[in-house]
């Protein structure tokens, strides 16, 4: 997460979120549901706890949460998510917020200097999050990415679990370079460093 959310007072009805992308364990996420929604809802899983009493006409489903939680829990990844939680927390959200919005910021000057490099999304720093999406005239997403994992930058390249989007925008793949409360902006100098060390290798 880049920005404190309130549910309540945004009058969410569901938020969904994965753990690994703040700090978590792999294989755990959060499904936020409205409680009034929650008591509606039937359970996609059965069995275990979210069951009250099962007869051979019916079905009685446990209340709330139990009637969510079928089968065997993900122990590690809950202690794993509660960690992450609590670690988030203690340097606060505000402050995660505000120098994910000075990554961005510094991230959108550095790239748009790299010639024939083209960013997609927003080009206000104030309208997007710190994660560029962006092309090389001339240089597969995949042949950076591999490039750049030479010296040590990890990017993703291809796309994204966005497929429509990119046949929309008329690419093939897009490479991808992420900040977050770890990074620093000598480490976006070094990525556009290595992108342009990148280029003088694939065009020579």
């Amino acid at each position: 997460p880049h920005v404190p959310i309130d549910v309540q007072r945004e009058g969410f009805d569901f938020l969904a979120f994965t753990g690994h992308k703040m700090l978590a364990p792999m294989g755990i996420g959060v499904l936020w549901v409205r409680q009034k929604i929650l008591e509606e809802m039937d359970p996609f899983l059965s069995g275990g706890d979210a069951i009250k009493e099962v007869t051979l006409e019916e079905t009685i489903f446990n209340d709330l949460p139990w009637k969510f939680e079928a089968g065997t829990p993900n122990v590690g990844g809950v202690v794993g998510l509660g960690a992450a939680v609590d670690y988030l927390s203690k340097i606060g959200m505000k402050n995660i917020r505000t120098h994910s919005e000075q990554l961005t910021a510094y991230g959108l000057k550095r790239l748009n200097q790299v010639k024939s490099l083209k960013i997609y999304g927003p080009s206000d720093s104030n309208d997007r999050g710190s994660v560029f999406s962006f092309t090389i005239d001339g240089i597969h997403p995949h042949d950076l990415a591999t490039a750049l994992d030479q010296e040590g930058i990890a990017i993703r390249s291809g796309h994204h679990c966005a497929m429509p989007l990119h046949t929309r925008l008329g690419v093939t793949a897009t490479a991808r370079a992420s900040f977050y409360l770890y990074n620093t902006e000598e480490e976006i100098d070094r990525l556009v460093e290595g992108i342009e060390k990148a280029k003088k290798i694939f065009r020579r």
